[in-house]
């Protein structure tokens, strides 16, 4: 194996890191250009262009676990689990706000005098 192949699959475990991250904040997660520059730069890949990012990401991620996309100016989509389909928010107006509420229980307050 070459050090240029141990760098690659290095740069890929740091965007997981950044992956497993957003998921447990429960976010997506988009990384400016410049930004990704910064974290492979210890790697020296000789990446320059979002060109690169993009060929890195096909020799590292080809099936596309971690890189969920890359745009034309080079911003990076990490693959995360902000909001799965079988999901639905939750539904608002069924039930009095917390405000609705405690206006309510405050004018009804006896004060202990």
């Amino acid at each position: 194996m070459r050090l240029f192949e141990v760098d690659q699959d290095s740069a890929r475990d740091v965007l997981a890191v950044l992956q497993g991250l957003a998921n447990k904040e429960g976010q997506s997660s988009e990384l400016p250009f410049s930004v990704v520059m910064n974290i492979l730069r210890p790697f020296a890949l000789g990446i320059s262009k979002p060109e690169g990012l993009i060929a890195l990401k096909n020799a590292v991620d080809p099936a596309g676990d971690v890189i969920k996309k890359i745009d034309d100016n080079g911003t990076v989509t990490l693959k995360t689990k902000a909001q799965r389909p079988d999901q639905t928010p939750p539904a608002t107006g069924a039930s009095p706000t917390i405000d609705t509420m405690a206006s309510k229980n405050a004018k009804n307050l006896k004060p202990d005098i």
